[in-house]
């Protein structure tokens, strides 16, 4: 059986457009059209699904845990599950396309091959086949009846074989600056311990204040909001692998000091609490 879930999301002139998700226990897909929203304005999350990006029109910075992008009208981007993303848009006209899907809807021999090719993806030569795609998933997902998610399955399967056929159009990684990419990799490696832009900054040799408006600019991040971003990210992975481990454990061993501060950041940004993420999680566990 598929389940619906609506949302409504706020467009740039104040209307509200429904999307909806598509899911069955343990599965999950999203599909979403926006033209100009400020839903689209440079929101920061990660999820446990794949993100397929296609910006129709426009363009766009897309962080993407350490790596900045810059995507074009007709380019593809594709995030991996659990990552840390972020879009931000120099220009007020633009559009995109966007799919949140569990890797239950991608094939089996393309998930050995994804690695390498969670990238940007830019081939002028193929942006129809994949307009075309994503407008017969497009027709599936406005339209869904008992055939719904066998048919999604059947698109999904060949743009991602698409993608792998073409994995030569994938883009070089445009880098971040030096002293970004050493604060980053900083925070990932002490993420856990006491991690403050002033000793970040002494390590990399830098002013705290110029490191500060330089990681923001290149990350659209600030610092703190990146350190538990991160945090939260580590603690999500944590409460499921480690489903016996009290919640305050988690929370110190992933750099809260304060278990009910780590609870109310968590509720902030998932929408529910680290308890109802376990109980979740035990409920597609069987227990």
């Amino acid at each position: 059986m598929i389940f619906l879930t609506f949302y409504a999301t706020m467009t740039a002139k104040g209307g509200v457009v429904m999307t909806k998700a598509l899911a069955t226990e343990g599965r999950y897909f999203f599909f979403e059209d926006l033209i100009n929203a400020k839903s689209m304005a440079g929101s920061k999350h990660y999820h446990n699904t794949f993100e397929l990006y296609f910006l129709e029109e426009g363009e766009c910075h897309y962080f993407i845990d350490n790596k900045l992008y810059h995507v074009e009208a007709g380019d593809l981007v594709l995030i991996p599950e659990g990552t840390l993303h972020k879009t931000f848009y120099p220009e007020k006209r633009r559009a995109r396309t966007l799919i949140n899907c569990s890797r239950h809807y991608i094939p089996a021999d393309v998930m050995d091959k994804l690695p390498p090719l969670l990238h940007l993806y830019r081939n002028p030569a193929l942006v129809p086949q994949l307009r075309a795609l994503l407008g017969q998933i497009r027709e599936e997902y406005q339209h869904p009846d008992a055939l719904s998610e066998s048919v999604l399955t059947t698109h999904l399967h060949l743009l991602f074989y698409t993608l792998v056929r073409n994995a030569a159009s994938c883009l070089s990684i445009s880098p971040l600056p030096p002293y970004i990419e050493q604060a980053v990799a900083h925070i990932k490696a002490h993420y856990a311990e006491t991690v403050t832009l002033s000793d970040t900054a002494r390590i990399i040799s830098i002013s705290p204040e110029h490191l500060s408006r330089l990681f923001k600019k290149e990350t659209g991040f600030g610092f703190s909001e990146y350190l538990t971003m991160l945090r939260l990210q580590r603690a999500e992975a944590m409460l499921k692998s480690e489903p016996h481990l009290k919640i305050s454990a988690v929370a110190f061993a992933c750099g809260f000091n304060d278990s009910n501060y780590f609870s109310e950041k968590f509720k902030r940004v998932y929408g529910f609490s680290p308890i109802k993420l376990r109980q979740k999680s035990d409920t597609y566990r069987g227990i």
